[in-house]
């Protein structure tokens, strides 16, 4: 069969385009995935008070857990997981620095000088208006919180649940709640898939009834 018009047209089309000039595009930097060690992202003194406070209210101390403002949340965890300025945020969460801090600016002072309770009373103000901020917020203060060794140690000591926590199962596993696999009990050799068109009706027989504990006269 010859060479179709379409194909003739993508062979000429891909010619002219390797033999003209091309010009350098920009290349748009991306954060590596699971943030970038170190951070980047700084933030003011109000910028890092007003997210320390919204933190707080977030995840509430005590019980035996610290503050999220006392274990480096904010200024360890969210720096490193905020895309810088001039980046895509193409990762999760998905923030962008010059966003989130507009956002932060906008609770600013005000945020500060009123009590808790008003402060929760503008958090779900924001969650109703600015639903993408807050997601984001709320999602860097939970996975920043959660990573936190101090939490992890808090969870082992206060929860019944959680004696065998280690944050992350590897690279020790859950030795001291899960036992030794039975090698014995595992299946042997491979499945087989049956097409469609292959599958036949099975015959089930009926149950015996004195197998079942019914008197077949009665």
């Amino acid at each position: 069969m010859g060479e179709g018009k379409v194909a003739r047209r993508a062979r000429r089309e891909a010619a002219a385009s390797s033999a003209a000039p091309t010009t350098a595009q920009p290349v748009v930097a991306r954060p590596p995935l699971g943030g970038a060690a170190g951070g980047v992202v700084r933030f003011d003194d109000r910028q890092l008070a007003v997210l320390k406070a919204a933190s707080d209210e977030i995840i509430p101390p005590g019980d035996g857990f610290p503050a999220p403002s006392a274990v480096g949340v904010v200024e360890d965890f969210m720096p490193r997981y905020i895309t810088p300025r001039g980046e895509r945020p193409q990762h999760f969460p998905f923030v962008a620095e010059e966003d989130f801090k507009a956002a932060v600016d906008a609770l600013g002072q005000r945020f500060l000088d009123v009590d808790s309770e008003q402060r929760v009373a503008m958090l779900r103000a924001v969650e109703r208006d600015d639903s993408t901020f807050f997601t984001q917020l709320r999602d860097l203060v939970y996975y920043g919180y959660y990573s936190r060794p101090l939490v992890t140690e808090a969870i082992r000591a206060n929860l019944e649940a959680g004696r065998d926590y280690r944050g992350a199962p590897q690279p020790y596993g859950y030795v001291e709640s899960i036992e030794d696999w039975d090698v014995s009990k595992l299946p042997r050799g491979r499945g087989r898939h049956i097409p469609t068109a292959e599958v036949k009706r099975v015959q089930v027989r009926a149950p015996d009834a004195a197998l079942v504990g019914v008197n077949p006269q009665s």
